[in-house]
């Protein structure tokens, strides 16, 4: 689909950002840099102040749950998610709309009004004021016949969906296994692709060819015999592609779990650097293709 038939609307100021940072990837993360906005009273002041803005996507889990002090449901663990967007704003000197109250792993559930936004599939004119959703979870879940309708026309749209699965200890990669069963019910059973490290996507402000998408692993628990203590399941980058262009991309890796762990509590600083540095280059990716 080319750019001028999209009809979601990509901040183009972020386009121009992303044109003149792609060779950039010997930037450093400017930590904790001041928030370069202020928050606004509605959404539709927010789409027309910011450049970028991530909603999450609000959707229902269900079957067996995964075994942290969870479940780790839609709108969990909103510091991750304010990490990210700080770290964005930072190196991009963009408008970012901060999430305030909320930072590393405090607190476990997003309040009302906490996130930069709620969509959902079901409400596609909503929805497709947004090039950009994220989506994490813990759980098994399905769509009906409307929301499997709405991430079609969404991605087909311009769209770009984030899926990463929330992994805790030695749970299940349980949302990934429904995101895969899903991707290919509504796009086909070939439609989902390894990213090869060669892409773009991996390349384009931060240099992570030769790992590819971050996985998150505990490096400061003790090993126990029957209790692998594992986050992430590294199953590698999926991704839908519309066209050339990756439209949805899939992650097993629990890499929202990387951007709340600032301090490196968890996985270490290391793994924390470079799953924001993956968040970048994906937003960057979406926003400009």
């Amino acid at each position: 689909m080319s750019p001028q038939n999209l009809q979601i609307n990509r901040r183009q100021f972020l386009k121009d950002a992303g044109a003149a940072i792609a060779g950039a990837a010997a930037a450093a993360l400017a930590l904790h840099a001041p928030c370069l906005a202020a928050n606004v009273p509605n959404a539709q002041e927010d789409l027309d102040l910011y450049d970028f803005l991530m909603p999450r996507v609000k959707f229902t889990e269900q079957g067996e749950r995964g075994k942290g002090r969870g479940p780790d449901v839609w709108n969990v663990r909103p510091g991750g998610d304010a990490n990210l967007l700080r770290e964005l704003a930072a190196v991009i000197r963009c408008r970012v709309k901060p999430i305030t109250g909320a930072g590393d792993w405090e607190p476990q559930y997003a309040a009302a009004g906490q996130l930069n936004g709620v969509v959902t599939f079901e409400d596609l004119d909503e929805i497709v004021k947004y090039p950009f959703v994220f989506m994490t979870g813990e759980n098994f879940y399905e769509f009906d016949e409307q929301q499997r309708y709405g991430l079609k026309q969404y991605v087909q749209r311009g769209g770009f969906v984030l899926m990463d699965d929330c992994v805790v200890a030695s749970g299940g990669d349980f949302f990934y296994k429904s995101s895969c069963s899903l991707l290919q019910e509504v796009f086909g059973p070939s439609a989902l692709k390894l990213i090869p490290h060669e892409h773009e996507i991996f390349h384009n402000v931060y240099d992570l060819g030769d790992t590819g998408l971050p996985a998150m692993q505990y490096v400061n628990r003790p090993f126990r015999p029957g209790l692998p203590y594992m986050h992430g399941q590294n199953h590698g980058a999926r991704g839908v592609f519309i066209d050339d262009r990756i439209a949805v991309l899939l992650s097993s890796n629990d890499i929202h779990c990387g951007w709340c762990d600032s301090r490196g509590r968890e996985f270490g600083r290391a793994n924390y650097e470079k799953a924001i540095q993956m968040g970048i280059n994906i937003i960057m990716y979406a926003i400009s293709h």
